[in-house]
């Protein structure tokens, strides 16, 4: 029998910022595993995550964004951060879409990925939607082409937060009404 779960999809805020940080750091250590430094996933990523997130959380340093934390069952289970500045020449910056890995085939990506395209479509109408992600993310890259995503050439990238240079690509969605049919859930 399958289990039925409740998920909320919830605006974080400022008293948000440590459990966005622990998922970040839970969620990079687990999809980067073997495509960064193990040391640096171990040692450095607590707390570089927990400073960029109080950075964008309560400090405000980021300028706009929109923060989704959902929740399984009152469980954290995942995130996704909105950055409609950041780079205005390609649209609206899905900068953050991170699902647990014990909450992986539920669904819980495609549905918080679907709140933050409605979010775009109506904060920021006509723009289109793009996200980064490291060319050897083989599985967030699979969801993105089934979701009809335009990969960008893999180009070099400076990793946030630490003196790695990393291959990423650009994955964008120029029609965010074609992309909600795409997402219906």
């Amino acid at each position: 029998m399958k289990m039925i779960h409740t998920i909320d999809l919830l605006p974080a805020g400022p008293h948000d910022a440590a459990l966005i940080a622990d998922l970040h750091t839970r969620s990079w250590r687990h999809a980067y595993r073997g495509l960064l430094p193990a040391d640096y996933l171990a040692r450095e990523v607590p707390a570089q995550r927990a400073q960029a997130w109080q950075a964008r959380l309560v400090d405000g340093a980021q300028g706009q964004l929109e923060v989704t934390l959902a929740r399984v069952d009152g469980t954290p289970a995942g995130f996704a951060c909105l950055q409609p500045e950041a780079e205005p020449q390609y649209g609206v910056y899905l900068d953050n879409l991170h699902v647990m890995p014990g909450w992986h085939g539920l669904g819980l990506g495609k549905r918080l990925f679907a709140h933050c395209a409605q979010r775009a479509a109506g904060g920021w109408p006509g723009q289109p939607l793009f996200l980064y992600v490291l060319d050897g993310n083989t599985q967030a890259r699979e969801f993105y082409r089934r979701l009809d995503g335009n990969e960008s050439e893999v180009f070099d990238d400076k990793f946030p937060g630490a003196d790695l240079i990393v291959a990423v690509r650009r994955v964008s969605w120029p029609s965010v009404a074609a992309l909600l049919k795409r997402l219906a859930v």
